[in-house]
């Protein structure tokens, strides 16, 4: 069990939009982990999605957090945000009890050089938090043409030839 004296990622992943309103996070189609593409460098555009449990000792302090993205051999590539939080408890809150700190942020015109693994990685005061693997894969056949050696949306080209890892 994680000790309530340390901060940790109590959520984190991928999500086609997400935004935070009151506390709460609103998200549509999360939880991905594969994105198809039949040209590179390819364009994406989604969310970046979350929760950070935030201990009763770490009230009060400034916190930096950091979203990082990392290619297959761990090598950072454009796209990082950061940002800063402090949690003050609202009053009348029972001492010792935590907060769960929600974050959302949408990655526009996120470009990606060539299909491959990748990760984003959630760093809060320096330690990572959270990591969520995801796969960029290429919909178009060796040869360049469409999926299956077919035209566009004939044989070969449905969800049965999207890569499963």
């Amino acid at each position: 069990m994680i000790p309530e004296t340390d901060l940790y990622a109590a959520a984190f992943f991928l999500a086609d939009h997400a935004s935070v309103e009151n506390g709460k996070i609103y998200m549509n189609g999360g939880f991905w982990n594969q994105m198809q593409f039949a040209t590179f460098p390819a364009t994406a555009t989604f969310s970046i999605v979350g929760v950070i449990n935030v201990p009763w000792q770490a009230h009060n302090q400034l916190h930096k957090f950091e979203v990082i993205f990392t290619d297959a051999d761990g090598h950072p590539f454009d796209g990082a945000f950061s940002g800063e939080f402090q949690i003050t408890p609202a009053q009348g809150a029972p001492v010792g009890e935590p907060f769960l700190m929600p974050i959302a942020a949408n990655a526009n015109g996120f470009v990606f050089q060539a299909p491959g693994h990748y990760s984003a990685q959630l760093l809060v005061n320096g330690n990572e938090l959270g990591r969520w693997g995801f796969r960029v894969n290429s919909t178009a056949s060796p040869d360049g043409g469409a999926p299956g050696g077919g035209t566009p949306g004939g044989a070969g080209s449905g969800p049965a030839d999207i890569p499963r890892f």
